[in-house]
């Protein structure tokens, strides 16, 4: 038996942190959707989620953490760290350390994940976190949304553009909405109807939450599919020429190919190193062309995502590429603000990323570009980015045709009429603008959206 004095030596620190802590109060307890489920989406789920389950695991969500992978079952014993999977792969106790190829996490991460465990590993997501569902009734605005997608039906009769958490179909002779297209996902990047005018394919997300392809029946305006893919919004991307599969680009480095009938994912490409923002399919479908945060224009064959060559030399970051309708041509442009046409055909002996695919390079804009568009027939190619200037160029010769002006900000979206003589711009200002391509002049211009009412300066005042 200790002497008394040995064992307060001993028992002296932790009976005065027992009080401390008794005076503080107990510690809050750790949450997994406010402090886990964050660490996990940076660290873990670039790896491990639905579309790239490496070991068979999903942790996107608390229930793919629960049934665990192929290798280690469960990744979770509640009340046990020691015998939880997710634990053990993050200290080193289990082989290979956790995240692979990447920095160990901070000591005080591993402590919020050891204390969550212990402490019984709830999911305490909130009801309406769990599984985000399409509104019923059409959102309200106070102000138009950024709008980052629109495009014009294959007749010409609706122009189809991106809202939140929607997709309004105007009537183009300026008659009102046709329709309004309830989804999930907070933005829309990008929109594209079938040939027959059936089907319209919408690619976008949720920042942060989800990414997600819709395809609409516009007949019955019912939603036919809902893919979800990765962690974040999807960006920009195409419909396949006999609209059977749709191509789009990820915060995660990869392009995806979906087929619009079933919504199965057909392959995922990882040729980039950074963000791919949009994909465009050659003439014949065969082929792709993918740009991104990277600086490459990369060629990939269509119908298994293998790579084939960069088409570009690498300069600067590219943020948008469009495809001529007739040659298998592609227009990128991006950081460095001018707008460069390459062919997608290598004329001479093989040489990635240099310049020999070079057909022309138009002059250089007052900003960055986010969007390019060519008309039907190829004939013009429109600019459009930061200064909120959209020039439309001949595409043979990169002369300036016309300028089209009147956006407060920038442009994230361009689209011709079926007509090709007209075409609508959208971006930053929440205004879709309808200009004539020849000469720039506005045609007309409308907030897409409907907007509440000012309330009157007498509302909300103190009676007296």
């Amino acid at each position: 038996m200790l002497p008394v004095r040995s064992a307060m030596r001993i028992l002296g620190p932790v009976l005065a942190a027992a009080a401390s802590l008794s005076a503080l109060g107990a510690a809050e307890p750790a949450s997994y959707y406010d402090e886990v489920r964050p660490l996990l989406q940076v660290h873990c789920s670039g790896c491990h989620q639905p579309a790239n389950k490496l070991s068979g695991l999903d942790i996107t969500t608390y229930e793919g953490i629960l049934k665990g992978g192929s290798k280690h079952g469960s990744s979770l014993v509640k009340g046990s760290p020691d015998s939880s999977p997710l634990v053990s792969l993050v200290t080193g106790k289990l082989e290979p350390r956790m995240p692979m190829g990447g920095a160990q996490l901070a000591p005080e991460a591993v402590d919020l994940l050891t204390r969550w465990v212990r402490e019984g590993a709830e999911d305490d997501t909130p009801a309406e976190a769990k599984a985000p569902q399409a509104p019923t009734e059409p959102p309200e605005y106070a102000q138009a949304p950024t709008i980052t997608g629109m495009a014009f039906s294959p007749d010409g009769s609706m122009l189809a553009v991106g809202g939140f958490k929607e997709i309004l179909l105007h009537k183009i002779d300026g008659s009102g909405i046709e329709a309004r297209l309830l989804g999930r996902s907070d933005k829309i990047h990008s929109i594209h109807f079938s040939s027959d005018g059936k089907r319209l394919v919408a690619i976008g997300g949720t920042p942060a939450r989800f990414g997600e392809l819709q395809v609409w029946d516009l007949e019955s305006q019912e939603l036919v599919q809902s893919v979800t893919s990765t962690a974040d919004t999807l960006f920009a991307g195409d419909l396949s020429p006999d609209g059977k599969h749709a191509v789009f680009g990820a915060a995660d480095k990869n392009v995806r190919m979906v087929a619009v009938e079933t919504g199965e994912e057909i392959y995922k490409a990882g040729h980039h190193e950074d963000w791919v923002l949009q994909v465009v399919f050659g003439i014949d479908g065969k082929r792709i062309v993918s740009v991104g945060r990277d600086r490459a224009a990369k060629l990939a064959d269509a119908a298994t995502g293998a790579f084939q060559e960069n088409v570009n030399f690498l300069r600067d970051k590219l943020y948008a590429v469009a495809r001529h309708p007739r040659r298998d041509y592609v227009l990128v442009g991006g950081e460095d603000r001018v707008p460069y046409l390459y062919t997608m055909d290598r004329p001479r002996a093989l040489k990635i990323a240099d310049d020999s695919t070079l057909v022309r390079k138009y002059e250089e804009q007052d900003g960055k570009i986010f969007a390019l568009a060519f008309s039907p027939d190829g004939s013009l190619a429109a600019v459009g980015g930061v200064s909120g200037e959209v020039p439309v160029y001949d595409t043979e010769t990169g002369q300036r045709v016309s300028s089209c002006r009147g956006h407060d900000g920038g442009i994230f979206v361009i689209a011709f009429h079926p007509d090709g003589k007209r075409l609508a711009t959208g971006g930053f200002d929440g205004v879709v603008r309808i200009f004539e391509a020849s000469s720039g002049e506005e045609v007309r211009s409308f907030v897409p959206v409907p907007l509440q009412q000012a309330e009157s300066a007498s509302d909300g005042q103190d009676a007296g």
